[in-house]
């Protein structure tokens, strides 16, 4: 049995692009613990942060933060595909 190369990847017009504004950026970040950046065991991708809070879903959905959200612990920078420890 093959599977269908597309089943990772889906064709442009199926695509959700979201823009997450400033605001709930602010809101956002206070769900992160930590980043990649200053713990080693952060393992899960903003973007799947992103996707519990929105409903999408995540095999169709890409995010682009209107400005990085930042570690509470590092203040490096958390965009769409850094991994974070959250509460």
């Amino acid at each position: 049995m093959s599977m269908n190369p597309d089943f990772f990847h889906p064709a442009p017009e199926q695509l959700q692009v979201v823009l997450i504004a400033i605001d709930p950026i602010g809101r956002l970040q206070t769900m992160i613990e930590s980043c990649e950046h200053c713990d080693s065991s952060a393992e899960i991708p903003f973007d799947r942060v992103l996707d519990g809070v929105t409903g999408r879903e995540p095999s169709v959905t890409d995010y682009i933060l209107e400005s990085p959200a930042q570690c509470p612990v590092c203040r490096s920078k958390v965009t769409e595909k850094t991994l974070v420890s959250c509460e």
